[in-house]
């Protein structure tokens, strides 16, 4: 019923109609989109013929080979129709507790659904398909006051154009963390997403049309994701980036979309994002390699 198929031999056609039909598609699991991130290091767990699937990210190390969640690719899992049960998800897990697991993350759907083994990870996401003043109202009141005053400095806000390189520019210059990841990779990602008219850019100006921040979204069907953002700490007015992403929400509600922050695990981060009246979500981060190996 279930088999493991190599990217190589993977039945493409078949894979993108079943993670499209899905109850819980998420672009990161875009063929392309993993392509982009692993070349051909993944493999795909195949339930008949292609009516659920679940990707497996892999790396070698001294010859080993393990599954390990990429960067840029927060959550996986199996991608199924509505007409799936516990059992057979079940059996997609036990196939991969028999692989070497470095890092694996369940979406929020499995999470829920399916308790899979694991630690619970938070992500936040926001129902933007009600009217916008019903979701300025429930912003907490600092975030309404960050707004409101920034509304006042003669800022503009331009989604019409991309500026790759003043946005990794920025992200090395104002960001230490940018150190200890791989930004070609990342480049890679965002410029593939571009090419395929899948993301937006928001640019935040000063009245000397100076960029004070930038976002990067994703469009993931139902879902509008903020991949990244960065700002321009040297020129930026306290409060203006609340200002940007409320332009965001502003501009795609009353859709049936949902507003995915990515969530974060530090204690600040949730606080500003719950801020906007955000909801918690968990997924599941399932891992074995140490207790294998040691």
């Amino acid at each position: 019923m279930i088999r493991q198929v190599s990217r190589q031999k993977l039945a493409v056609d078949k894979y993108t109609d079943c993670l499209k039909k899905s109850v819980n598609y998420r672009v990161y699991a875009e063929f392309w989109y993993l392509d982009t991130l692993l070349g051909e290091n993944w493999d795909c767990l195949v339930y008949n013929d292609y009516e659920a699937v679940m990707p497996l990210p892999f790396v070698r190390k001294f010859g080993i080979k393990f599954i390990n969640q990429p960067l840029y690719c927060q959550q996986l899992g199996v991608f199924h129709q509505k007409e799936f049960t516990g059992h057979i998800f079940q059996e997609f897990e036990m196939r991969l507790h028999r692989k070497l697991v470095r890092s694996y993350n369940f979406n929020e759907e499995n999470t829920a659904m399916f308790s899979p083994k694991g630690k619970l990870r938070v992500n936040q996401i926001l129902d933007i398909s009600n009217s916008y003043e019903e979701l300025y109202n429930n912003f907490s009141l600092n975030r309404k006051r960050n707004i409101k005053k920034n509304s006042f400095n003669k800022l503009n806000i331009d989604q019409s154009f991309f500026d790759v390189e003043w946005y990794f520019d920025a992200l090395e210059k104002n960001y230490a963390y940018s150190k200890t990841i791989n930004l070609s990779l990342f480049k890679e990602i965002i410029n593939e997403n571009i090419q395929r008219k899948n993301c937006t850019q928001y640019f935040l100006f000063d009245e000397n049309k100076t960029i004070i921040s930038s976002v990067f979204v994703l469009h993931s069907l139902e879902r509008i994701i903020l991949l990244s953002s960065v700002r321009n700490k040297d020129f930026e007015p306290k409060g203006s980036f609340s200002y940007l992403l409320n332009h965001i929400i502003k501009d795609n509600y009353g859709r049936p979309l949902i507003f995915d922050f990515e969530g974060s695990n530090i204690k600040g981060i949730q606080e500003y994002y719950a801020s906007y009246n955000s909801e918690i979500r968990y997924y599941c981060s399932y891992k074995n390699f140490f207790e294998l190996v040691f």
